[in-house]
């Protein structure tokens, strides 16, 4: 079972939809014209991280039409791939640091970040479940599961989705460049331990914070990693693309040479 993957690292523009959106499409043609079927992008891609005093006016309600989730639905529909983007997400009264999965027929899934970093806690609600979402190709289906940027370091969460039956994590994020080496252990590491395939993908560039006037700025470093935790293909701090082909006949095989899946005793959990 052979799937093409991409990760698309860019600067986004704090408050320019339309540019960022543009940019990550014009770089999602590249990734399908090296035969990527399932492309991600980073944290908060189309709003850029740092509109704290915009966050209401540019969050999305994902039952209504928006100009992001219409582009991205109609690039899936014209290349019959799935993206996995992040925005701003408005339901009800209430705002989230979100990730969505696209097709050609729109909005497949949604994941709410459920650990909220730094100041993110003054601006979003934490999400509440874990969910494990299938995606189905040509002659086979996987199962994924997805966090968000901060939720790399917690091993909690990447074991209950390789628990759950996940075989790629997926992880789109803003990942700030002082914890650069926090990044490079972590998404090795929950590759290992699940025998998983992970997709880190971060942005670059910087932004300047509105509540506290930080500028912030990102470590870049998009990967795909295996499940021995090797690093097949990654892009270091410029924008662009990488693109791998992987099998994921690896992760069964590699949960079988370290089975700690297997191994792990439950009933010493609550």
């Amino acid at each position: 079972m052979h799937l093409s993957l991409a990760l698309i690292q860019f600067s986004p523009k704090s408050y320019d939809i339309k540019h960022n959106v543009k940019k990550a499409i014009f770089l999602a043609k590249k990734a399908v014209k090296k035969g990527a079927k399932l492309i991600v992008l980073p944290e908060l891609f189309d709003s850029g991280y740092c509109v704290e005093d915009k966050d209401k006016d540019f969050a999305i309600n994902f039952d209504e039409t928006s100009y992001t989730v219409d582009k991205l639905k109609e690039f899936c529909k014209e290349n019959n791939v799935y993206i996995v983007a992040s925005s701003i997400q408005k339901e009800k009264a209430k705002l989230y640091d979100s990730a969505y999965i696209v097709s050609k027929d729109g909005i497949l899934y949604i994941y709410k970040k459920t650990h909220l970093w730094g100041n993110e806690k003054k601006r979003f609600k934490n999400g509440d479940s874990f969910n494990v979402f299938e995606l189905h190709f040509k002659d086979f289906s996987v199962k994924l599961g997805i966090g968000i940027c901060y939720e790399i370091g917690f091993g909690e969460i990447a074991r209950e989705f390789a628990l759950k039956g996940a075989k790629i994590l997926i992880y789109p994020s803003a990942f700030g460049k002082k914890r650069l080496y926090a990044w490079d252990l972590a998404s090795k590491a929950r590759a290992l331990e699940n025998g998983a395939f992970v997709l880190a993908c971060n942005r670059s560039g910087k932004e300047l914070s509105k509540l506290n006037g930080e500028v912030l700025s990102f470590a870049g470093h998009s990967r795909i990693i295996n499940p021995k935790g090797k690093i097949l293909k990654e892009i270091k701090t410029k924008n662009g693309i990488c693109v791998a082909n992987i099998d994921l006949n690896e992760v069964d095989l590699q949960r079988e040479t370290i089975p700690y899946l297997k191994d792990l005793n439950l009933s010493l959990f609550n």
